[in-house]
This record gives structure tokens, sequence and C-alpha cells, in this order.
């Protein structure tokens, strides 16, 4: 065939138009994917130093709800002197001890004076005095309103941590104390090493100075604390999350407050990191772009005179396919499981890795599923589906699903639907909160089961017996109350040590719930001291219950390791409620009289309060 000079500039200027628009796809590609890695990497960092904070918050939050429980438990007077006697001291000690395995993250617990001077801990550890700086033991000292403070460990301390500090006052409202526990560097470096941070990545919790409480890893380089971004944080809303992009080093740190807190946690993102498996990649695209460019040029020269719908048809479908991949790779790179399901018939036309793994199956064999198949109830399926289509918002929905194999977990779910002239899609949002629903439930454990015993503690036993004595009066109903102590439990101890101690209040409280009835109350209100509610149950009927229960603790023998056994009684109160009782407290105080007269008369007996008894 025989080109014109017209012909041969035409399919010039077509190859090199035709060759720059390839450069811009591969520059755009080339530039988007940097975007989505860098988004990415945000995303990444601004999630672990969020989950980091949240899981510090929390931990401070669980030790502040054990110093509260404390606080009820300690008389101011044991916070002015050191020297309370032996039997009250290790009173105390065991008390702290006991509030101190309730909470692993705390490695101590001790008793401040006004004068900030230590004067009981949990546990006898070496000490350079104070475990806070004087600048945040005034602060909680002269502010009456401050119950509860978070601060550093003191600055002259050899180990670096947080402390949590809960005020006591006296009956007159004046300042006696301080109750504080000690979380040190191990906890929270435990707790930063879980993290994925890279080869080269890092994160550092500091305090509002710029003092490093902890870092991960040890040997990483301080970072440079971005001025701006630490003052915008400290004074912004609460939770708030500033991303630092510096270009110079390029690196991405978040910036995240713990709450309540001064302090902040601060995850550092290296691009030796996240941009690892993007520069390989676009090497990758360069040399296929450029043998795609080379090849394109050839069937542009070869193919030029081609029909021009055949040529619209060809656009339009590499347009379509480019499309499609995007919003794949879109949806595939999320980190939320994501699932589209076909309406009305709820078939699942797509989902996503994330969602593949979260319900423990193949991509490919879910397109057999219905969506409602994924939920453990079919009828909230269909719930959250009615309110979607009446323009309800359904997000952040917590609901129960189910993997393949009918496991059950929870789910925090959004849901909307989008329609088309041709199609209506169902488009749902998962995450996985499995480990926060089974953090509540411990944590609700925790605030009404003593861990010892496994019986309620004084606060829950406390506020549901106060429910049934309003319910007795009510009712007009007899109740009566139960308090038992173990006879000369302080020579248990003292004998075969605490942990013998420990196995005698267990089997006391074994035998407890074997002997009543499921609707008693049981409750573990002190040391080796419990008390019991027995709702409709009158003196007649209660009496022989109680002497039941202390003649079969008469008879338990508990076999010690060395195959000796030990055997203890105990010695009970008992008293019934009256018609100007209100609360537990005046009924408790009866049987406390009881039980003391019990002790006073040589002890391993039941006694009933009667006037005489006072």
């Amino acid at each position: 065939m025989n080109w014109t000079t017209r012909q041969s500039a035409f399919i010039t200027l077509l190859a090199m138009l035709f060759g720059l628009g390839m450069i811009f796809i591969l520059a755009y590609q080339v530039n988007s994917s940097y975007k989505v890695e860098v988004q990415r990497a945000r995303l990444g960092a601004a999630h672990q130093s969020s989950e980091v904070a949240h899981k510090i918050s929390g931990a401070l939050r669980e030790i502040d709800i054990v110093l509260k429980d404390l606080s009820d438990r300690i008389n101011p007077q044991d916070l002015m002197n050191a020297e309370l006697g032996h039997s009250r001291n290790t009173e105390l000690q065991n008390i702290l001890l006991d509030k101190l395995l309730q909470i692993h993250q705390a490695d101590n617990i001790v008793l401040v004076s006004s004068n900030s001077s230590i004067t009981h801990r949990a546990l006898d550890t070496p000490s350079n005095g104070q475990l806070m700086d004087n600048a945040y033991f005034q602060l909680i000292r002269n502010n009456r309103y401050q119950e509860r403070i978070y601060a550093r460990l003191a600055s002259h301390s050899q180990n670096t941590g947080i402390v949590v500090a809960r005020r006591i006052e006296s009956l007159t409202a004046e300042f006696s104390g301080l109750i504080v526990a000690s979380m040190t560097r191990n906890y929270l470096d435990d707790l930063l090493s879980k993290l994925h941070l890279g080869k080269h990545g890092s994160v550092q919790i500091i305090d509002q100075n710029k003092n490093i409480l902890a870092k991960y890893p040890a040997n990483a380089a301080i970072l440079a604390i971005d001025e701006a971004s630490l003052k915008s944080l400290m004074a912004g809303k609460e939770n708030s999350v500033l991303i630092n992009h510096t270009e110079k080093n390029q690196s991405i740190s978040s910036y995240y407050l713990i709450k309540d807190t001064s302090f902040i946690v601060i995850v550092n993102a290296s691009s030796d990191d996240y941009l690892l498996l993007w520069r390989s990649n676009t090497l990758y695209y360069l040399l296929g772009g450029g043998t795609l460019l080379i090849m394109a040029l050839l069937m542009c020269y070869f193919f030029w005179r081609s029909h021009r719908l055949t040529q619209n048809l060809h656009k339009k479908e590499n347009h379509l396919n480019a499309s499609e991949a995007r919003f794949r790779q879109m949806i595939e790179t999320s980190p939320v499981a994501i699932v589209l399901a076909r309406m009305p018939d709820y078939f699942i036309t797509y989902i996503n890795h994330q969602a593949a793994e979260l319900f423990d199956q193949t991509q490919a064999g879910a397109l057999s599923q219905r969506a409602f198949e994924l939920y453990k109830s079919k009828l909230n399926f269909m719930d959250q589906v009615n309110k979607t289509q009446a323009g309800q918002d359904q997000h952040n929905i917590e609901v129960v699903l189910q993997r393949k194999n009918g496991q059950p977990f929870w789910g925090s779910l959004s849901m909307s639907i989008s329609e088309t002239s041709q199609s209506t899609t169902l488009m749902i949002g998962i995450s996985d909160i499995t480990i926060k629903k089974q953090l509540e439930t411990d944590l609700q454990h925790r605030a009404t089961i003593d861990s010892l015993s496994g019986l309620f503690n004084r606060a829950y036993f406390t506020e549901q017996a106060n429910h049934e004595i309003a319910r007795a009066k009510r009712n007009q109903q007899p109740l009566l109350v139960i308090m038992l102590d173990i006879d000369h439990f302080k020579r248990i101890n003292d004998n075969w040590g605490h942990d013998i101690g420990d196995k005698a209040i267990q089997s006391l409280a074994e035998l407890c719930r074997s002997t009543l009835r499921d609707i008693d109350i049981i409750g573990r209100i002190g040391g080796e001291e419990f008390a019991i509610l027995l709702p409709e149950t009158d003196l007649e009927k209660g009496f022989p219950v109680a002497e039941r229960l202390r003649q079969r603790i008469e008879a338990q023998r508990i076999v010690l390791p060395n195959q000796q056994t030990l055997q203890f009684t105990a010695s009970i109160g008992v008293s019934t409620l009256c018609a100007d009782d209100q609360k537990i407290d005046q009924i408790l105080k009866r049987a406390d009289l009881a039980l003391y007269q019990a002790k006073n008369e040589g002890r391993n007996q039941t006694v009933i309060y009667s006037k005489k008894t006072e």
C-alpha cells in the first residue's frame, strides 16, 4: 500500500498520542497506587494508635473500678499511721493483695497518707519513696473535687509507667490520703510488642511534657514530636486523632490521646515498610507498561484503519474492566468485611477477602448462599432490611452472626441499599467485635463476683439484697439474713499459709452453694466473713438451715497436699427483717451482733439476734 505524506503524518501523530496516553495511564496508575498505600498506612497507624489507647484506657478504668471498690473498705484512719498493729496491718495487706490479684496490669497497690508517705503495700517491693511526683500529689490533695488522677511514675523512679490514684476523705470531708495502683513499663512494653509495626516502624507513649513512658522496639530512635500536633491534640476534643505525614523522612505518625489522661500514643510507620510492595509493583508496572506500549504502537500501526464501531466497543470494554478492577481493589483492600447481595432473593453476588475469612469460608463458596444465612437469626436480618428500606439508618448495629460451621460471634454491622435501573443491591459492612463483647462481659463479671470464692462481692450482694428487702416489704413476706465467719481463720493462715486459707474460703463457698436454694443470695463481704439472704423465709424455717450449714462446715475435711486434713468451724449470727428496715445494712448489723455473741460464747454455734444481744 502506498502511503501519502498526509497519511504518514496522521499515523505518526496517532501513534504519538497513543504513546502519550499510555504514559499518562501508567503515571496515573502509579500515582493512584501510591496514594492507596499511603492512605492504607495512615489508616493502619491511626487504627493501631487508637487500639493501644483504648486498651490502656480500659486497663486504667479497670484499675480505677477496683480502687473505687477498695476505697469503700478502707478506713481513713488506716492512712494516718503505718503502725496499726500486726493484726490490722496484716488485714490491710490481705485486702490490698486481694484487689491486686483482680488487676493483672498493676504490679502493686499502696496506701498513701496525707503527707504523701506510703503506709501500707500489697507487695513489699523495694521503693524509693513517692510513687508520683509532688505536683500530681498536690493537684489531687488541693482539689476536693478531683476524685482520681492518672499520672506517670515519679521521675526519680528506676522504672517508668503510670499510676492511678484515688482520693480518700474522712467523714468530715477532709483529705486523708490516697489509694494508689502502679502500672509499670513491663505491662506497657508487653502491650506495644503485640503491634505489627513493620521492620522500621515504632510506637511510643509520652506524657504532655514529652517524657517517654514506653516505646517499642526498645532500640527505636526517639521520634521528633510535632509541637503543633501535640498542642492541637491536648487542646482538642477527647479521642481526637491527628495524623502527621512528614515528607522529609517519608514517615506517617499517628497521635492519639488516651481518654481522661494526659498521655499520648504515637505510632510511626516508615515508608521503608508501607511502600516496599508498591516500589516492587511499580517496577513491574513500568516494565509491563513499556512492553504494552511497544505492542500498542505496533497494533496502532497495523490496525489503525479498523472499523470505528469496533474501536468504540473495545474502549468501553476496557473502561468497564478498569472500573471493575478498581472497584474490586478498593473492596479487597478495605479493612472492613463487605458483602453484596441481590434483592429480593438475597443471593450473595460478591464477598471480599476479609468477609470470607471472617465467616471462615471461601469467596467462591459464599456465592451459593443467601445473605440471611450469615446471621444467627433470620428475623434480625429481615428486621434490618425492612428498616433500611424504610429509610432508617442502620449503622454500627451490634448483632450475632455465625461462621460456616455455625459458631456464633458478635459483629458491628452497617447496611445500605443501592438501586439502579437494572438491579437492586444490598451492601453489608461488618466488623468483628467479639473480643470487645467478651471484655464487656469480663468487666461485668469482675464488678459483681468475688474472684476467690466465686460468690457475689460485697457491693453486688448489697445491691441485690436491697432489691429483695424492697420486694419483701412490698409483698409483706418474711426475710432472713445469716452472717457467717470462719473460726480462728488467722490461725489457719498462720499455721498452713494463705493458700490453704484460700482453699478454706473456697470450700465454705461451695458448701453454701450446695446447701442453700437457688433463690438465696450469697456474698463474701469480708476476708473470711460471708452473708446470706434467704427470701420468703421466717426464723422457724431459717434457723434449721443455718444449723444444717454450720454442721456441714464442721464435718467438712480438706485434704492438703501433704495428705494431712484441715477441719474448721464457723460461727453464725441470724437476724430477720423488721418493719422499720429499709436497707440491708440494718439487718446485717443485727446479724453481726449475734455473730459476735456466738464468738464470745465459744464459737461453732448459731445465735439468733435478740435485744439481749446488744
